[in-house]
């Protein structure tokens, strides 16, 4: 059975390939965004307002700002999906 991080991670990964222009293999928690994924700003800001969408939460521009490696991405869903 799948964990909830598990999942979560799995549909992150479909915000993320949604969103790539080029193609990657293989990627996870500890992949950085910008620089291994090569989203720029924009595209993230895309990517958050669909996880927004997604899971019914809200994250501040603040929040985007802390989103360095996909792991991060994560663990702001669960915290916002928690109601904190």
């Amino acid at each position: 059975m799948e964990t909830k991080r598990q999942e979560l991670l799995e549909r992150v990964k479909c915000f993320l390939v949604e969103h790539a222009e080029g193609e990657f293999e293989d990627f996870g928690e500890k992949s950085q965004l910008i620089a291994d994924l090569g989203f720029n700003s924009l595209d993230l800001m895309e990517i958050v307002n669909d996880a927004e969408d997604e899971f019914s939460i809200l994250i501040d521009d603040s929040d985007i700002d802390k989103i360095i490696t996909v792991g991060d991405f994560i663990d702001l869903v669960e915290k916002k999906t928690k109601g904190e």
